[in-house]
C-alpha cells in the first residue's frame, strides 16, 4: 500500500517489481508525492495549456476531471505515478458504468491525458499510460443534436419579454426586459453560444461606418459578429437604460449584469444566463413538447444556424456566421433540412 499523505515521499532501498494490473513496474528508490504531481500540473495548465491563455472555464474543467481521477485512484489505493494503461482502461470503465456521455468521458481523458503530459515532462513519470486510450464511439444519429425554434415559435419568445416598464415606468424592469430581448436576440439570431455571452463586455461593442460590430470570446478563438440594426438599437437603450439606473458603464462593465439582490450588477453567470433562456422557452410552453424534443439554451444558436440557411444564406456563410473552424460542422444544419423539406418518401406517387 502506498501512502497517500501530500508532501510525504515513498522510498524503497531496493528496485523491487511490484505486480499491478498483470504487469509488472520497477518502483524506484523514489517516488513523486501527489502534491509534487498536483503542483506540476498547476504550472502546466497556467503556462502551456492554450498557449498560456486557457480560459477560466478550461482550466476549471481539467482541474476538475483530474481530481475526480486522483479521487478514484485513491479509493483503489493506486499510486498516481504508478499509473498503467490497464489502470486508465479500469477508469474508463468505471465511467461508462456510471452512465458517463461519450463526451464526457472524451474529456475525462483528455484532462487526466494533459496532467501526465505535464508530469512526463518534469520526468516525475516515465509515460503517460493515457496514450491510445480513447472514448467509446457513440451510436448516433446525424444532426439528431440540432434542435430548433420555428420562426413562429422565436417569434412567440420575443413577443412573450412584455415591456412593462413602459407601463410602470421602473428602470430595473426596462434593464431587465432590454437585458433578456438582447441576450435571446445575440443567441438566435446571431448564433452566439452562452460563453461568449458570458464572456462579453461593453467595451467590445464597436461603430464603424454605421455598422455595430460585437467582439466575441469563444471557446478556442475571437471572432467579431456584425449586429443587426435592430438589435444594435437596442443595445444603445440597454446602455442608457443602466446608465440611468445609477450605473457606471465602463467599457470592461459585463454586458449581461444579474438583477438579482444577492448579485446585483455582477457579471450574469453561465447557470443565470441558463435560467434566463430557459425561463421564456418555459413561459412559452417549448421547453419540452409533445414530439419529444427537449430545447436548451444551445438550441437557440441551431435555431440561428438552422434559420439562415432556410432563409437562403449558403454554407460558407453560415459557417462564418457561426464561428465554425470546419465546415463539416455546419453541413449538418444543411442534413436537417434536407431531411425535412426533402423527403423521399413524399415523393413516391401512391395513394396511402
Amino acid at each position: 500500500m502506498f501512502a497517500w499523505e501530500e508532501g510525504m515521499a515513498i522510498r524503497r532501498s531496493s528496485q523491487r517489481k511490484y505486480d499491478r494490473g498483470n504487469r509488472s513496474l520497477a518502483i524506484v528508490s523514489t517516488l513523486p508525492t501527489v502534491k509534487a504531481m498536483r503542483d506540476c500540473f498547476e504550472r502546466y495548465l497556467n503556462l502551456t495549456i492554450a498557449d498560456g491563455h486557457a480560459s477560466n472555464d478550461t482550466v476549471k474543467t481539467y482541474r476538475s476531471r483530474v481530481h475526480q481521477f486522483l479521487s478514484w485512484c485513491r479509493e483503489r489505493e493506486l499510486y498516481p505515478a504508478l499509473i498503467t494503461k490497464e489502470n486508465i482502461l479500469e477508469y474508463r470503465k468505471h465511467l461508462v458504468d456510471g452512465s458517463k456521455t461519450s463526451p464526457t468521458i472524451r474529456l475525462s481523458l483528455i484532462s487526466i491525458k494533459h496532467f501526465y503530459t505535464a508530469c512526463l515532462a518534469e520526468k516525475l513519470v516515465k509515460d503517460n499510460p493515457v496514450v491510445g486510450v480513447k472514448a467509446p464511439r457513440e451510436k448516433r444519429e446525424v444532426g439528431s443534436t440540432i434542435k430548433y425554434l420555428t420562426e413562429e415559435e422565436l417569434q412567440q419568445i420575443f413577443d412573450s419579454v412584455a415591456p412593462t416598464y413602459k407601463i410602470r415606468g421602473d428602470k430595473i424592469a426596462q434593464v431587465q426586459v432590454l437585458r433578456d430581448r438582447i441576450l435571446l436576440a445575440c443567441m438566435a439570431l446571431q448564433g452566439c453560444r452562452s460563453v461568449e455571452m458570458y464572456r462579453v463586455n461593453l467595451g467590445d461593442i464597436s461603430q464603424s461606418g454605421g455598422q455595430h460590430y460585437l467582439k466575441l470570446d469563444g471557446k478556442n478563438s475571437i471572432r467579431t459578429a456584425i449586429l443587426r440594426p435592430d438589435l444594435a438599437q437596442e443595445i444603445v437603450e440597454y446602455r442608457q437604460a443602466r446608465a440611468q439606473s445609477g450605473e457606471k458603464v465602463n467599457a470592461d462593465r459585463p454586458l449581461f449584469i444579474s438583477l438579482s439582490n444577492r448579485r446585483y450588477g455582477q457579471r450574469l453567470s453561465r447557470s443565470g444566463i441558463s435560467h434566463v433562456i430557459d425561463g421564456y422557452l418555459e413561459k412559452c410552453n417549448l421547453k419540452h413538447t409533445d414530439l419529444e424534443r427537449s430545447l436548451s439554451p444551445h438550441s437557440l444558436r441551431h435555431t440561428a444556424g438552422t434559420l439562415a440557411l432556410r432563409n437562403g444564406s449558403d454554407l460558407r456563410e453560415v459557417q462564418d456566421f457561426l464561428g465554425h473552424s470546419d465546415p463539416k460542422t455546419t453541413a449538418i444544419y444543411t442534413h436537417v433540412l434536407n431531411s425535412h423539406e426533402n423527403n423521399p418518401a413524399a415523393k413516391i406517387d401512391i395513394t396511402f
